[in-house]
């Protein structure tokens, strides 16, 4: 019955129908940059806990603000916006109250309240710590309790103790202590002083302390207590600290509060799903190992009694599941969307009533609501309606071998009518730059520049996440030599391939990204045509001068830089772009933020500074009010504009 109804209501409902169709040869006219980077039309919509209700997040002076629709009554309507804050998250703490978060100007420094739903009564539980380059907060949620309809846990600075903060000359360590916040009481429980200097924590379902980590001597310490409140705490687990793909990834307890969940590459490199008892401390047989790829998550059942499956990404997202009915509605979901990844993003308590967001590579997203009980399936909202998915480029596996024998893998969209050409390329480098990877799905900045003429190269180059932990490790110290090799190599494939124009290849990447853009055109100035830095590193020695966190690190702990960027400032100078500005052969854009918590803004002003002193041809943008990455509508728009421009004037033209 569910199967038949799925099936009837796609052929009225045929938002992701098109995605299927092939892609247009030849748009008749480019579509509007406004349409890629806009704010979405809605964001992370979750059901009330009875399924009568959807909060979301929607566009608002530029912003997103927190909305809510009615079920039964089909009306919708606003329950709070930010005035400085941008407000990034939320979730249901029961049926009356959401509990919202965000930062203020892109300060990364999170603020959370609670709300009730007419947005007249609200509570400012942690405030954004808006003071010069600090990352972080007063402190974060560490678990949301789904099963309590009042509670959520909370870790952070809540003592008259000396705090964690850096006033310009000195760091002031801080012992962050684990509370329970009532939202209808407004009251707070210490649940654990931390006097200990543990650096993470995990609860169990009732909100209590069971788990904390802790790193010594280059290792990282798992210890466990009991559920007593005043239980000491015990060493179960020691294992070296590598700062990614670390041996254990605890996940989530089950209902009974003894078993947990937990990724372990103690026999796997890319990591397996095991169930640990922690009465008897003995971790049991490997439940599911990824075929290929790493585990991303598990799918448990609203009351956490059932584990019903796992996700997995490889080239795309995959399901493997241990309930065969809850195997069966996804192949049913699969079956109606063909080609599509659909994932339940939110459930009632009954599990009666689900929201599933189906995407594509070049479907932005839609939600429709499944309702078990009717039984029905209705389309709630599409993410971005005015992207026609059969206007859009598909988004191309690839695998070549870099110069050493390493095979690398990514992803390649080429713009309409490229069969037989030789088109301009964008290569687009993801930013993190360990741990994270590119995958399969929708992506603004991909399709915009495909629309415009441009193929994009997306590479998982050494260091990046999804492939285990050696592949991650290979990318250590490798800034502007092995992984930005394994770039340049790419380049080189395509153009052997026959897809790219070599005279007409562009770099543009964000963050880690926009560090190998600045690499690109400084390290290898030959191989590019123009670069795009959008809030990149300039200077790999920054820690070595005493800025960012590895300054503050205590003997014996884990520094990032030494570890994973350089391990002396003669190394790290090597490949910094600030010292190689000369060598720019072609012009470049550039784009910051001052409030950015990741990449000093001086970086910038060094930067420009030598770009002026060696005369090199370059464009700019600095936005006060944002940070690592511009979150208001308007300042991102004016960035994608000053981008399209660029590339209209240095790249699309043929060269001789």
């Amino acid at each position: 019955m569910i199967r038949h109804l799925i099936l009837r209501a796609v052929c009225l409902l045929t938002v992701l129908g098109a995605a299927a169709a092939a892609p247009t040869a030849t748009p008749a006219a480019p579509v509007p940059l406004e349409a890629f980077f806009a704010n979405p039309t809605i964001a992370t919509p979750r059901l009330s806990p009875d399924g009568t209700k959807i909060a979301f997040l929607f566009p608002k002076d530029g912003k997103l603000a927190l909305g809510l629709f009615e079920r039964k009554t089909g009306e919708g309507r606003i329950i709070l916006e930010g005035v400085k804050e941008n407000v990034e998250f939320f979730f249901w703490k029961g049926n009356e109250h959401l509990v919202f978060g965000g930062d203020v100007g892109g300060n990364e420094s999170f603020f959370l309240g609670v709300t009730d739903l007419t947005g007249k009564k609200i509570q400012r539980v942690m405030e954004s710590l808006n003071r010069g380059q600090i990352r972080g907060s007063f402190g974060n949620v560490v678990n949301t309790l789904p099963l309590s309809d009042e509670e959520i846990i909370l870790v952070g600075i809540f003592t008259d103790k000396p705090t964690k903060h850096w006033d310009g000359i000195n760091y002031y360590p801080v012992q962050d202590h684990v509370v329970r916040y009532n939202v209808k009481r407004r009251t707070q429980q210490l649940v654990y002083a931390n006097d200990s200097e543990y650096e993470g924590f995990v609860t169990d379902n009732a909100g209590k302390v069971r788990l904390a980590m802790a790193e010594h001597a280059a290792h990282r310490v798992w210890y466990y207590r009991d559920s007593g409140e005043k239980s000491s705490f015990t060493e179960i687990a020691r294992f070296p600290y590598f700062g990614y793909a670390e041996t254990w990834e605890p996940l989530d307890f089950a209902a009974d509060n003894t078993t947990l969940y937990l990724i372990s590459r103690e026999e796997h490199d890319r990591g397996a799903l095991y169930a640990y008892n922690t009465e008897t401390r003995t971790r049991g047989p490997a439940l599911f190992v990824p075929p290929e790829g790493e585990i991303e998550n598990i799918v448990l059942n609203r009351a956490r009694t059932k584990l019903l499956g796992v996700t997995y990404l490889s080239d795309r997202l995959h399901y493997h599941w241990f309930d065969a009915a809850r195997a069966d509605l996804q192949q049913t979901l699969e079956n109606t969307f063909p080609g599509a990844t659909c994932r339940v993003v939110s459930t009632s308590d009954d599990e009666q009533v689900q929201l599933v967001r189906v995407g594509s590579d070049r479907e932005p997203g839609a939600y429709y609501i499944l309702d078990l009980k009717a039984p029905a399936l209705t389309l709630f909202k599409r993410i971005r309606p005015d992207i026609d998915p059969a206007r859009m480029q598909p988004m191309r596996p690839i695998s070549f071998k870099a110069r050493d024998g390493l095979e690398l893998q990514g992803y390649l969209t080429l713009p309409a009518g490229a069969e037989g050409k030789k088109v301009p390329l964008v290569v687009n480098p993801h930013g993190g730059p360990f741990g994270i990877r590119d995958e399969w799905h929708y992506s603004s900045e991909v399709q915009f520049l495909a629309s415009r003429g441009y193929a994009v190269l997306q590479v998982n180059y050494r260091g990046s996440g999804g492939y285990g932990h050696e592949f991650v490790e290979r990318g250590a110290r490798q800034w502007g030599r092995a992984m930005q090799d394994d770039l340049t190599d790419a380049v080189k494939w395509v153009v052997a391939q026959g897809i790219a124009d070599p005279k007409r290849i562009a770099i543009y990447g964000a963050s880690y990204g926009g560090y190998a853009a600045l690499a690109g055109v400084t390290l290898t100035p030959e191989l590019y045509c123009c670069a795009v830095n959008y809030v990149g590193v300039a200077n790999l020695e920054v820690a070595f001068k005493g800025y960012g966190g590895d300054a503050f690190t205590r003997a014996g702990e884990l520094n990032y830089q030494t570890k994973w960027v350089a391990p002396t400032a003669d190394y790290a100078a090597a490949t910094s772009p600030l010292n190689f500005v000369e060598r720019i052969r072609v012009p470049t854009l550039h784009a910051y933020g001052e409030n950015d918590a990741r990449v000093d803004y001086k970086q910038w002003r060094e930067l420009k500074g030598l770009l002026d002193k060696y005369h090199k041809p370059y464009e700019y943008i600095v936005e006060e009010e944002q940070g690592h990455g511009f979150r208001h509508e308007n300042a991102r728009l004016k960035f994608y504009r000053a981008m399209e421009k660029f590339f209209a004037a240095n790249l699309a033209p043929e060269r001789n």
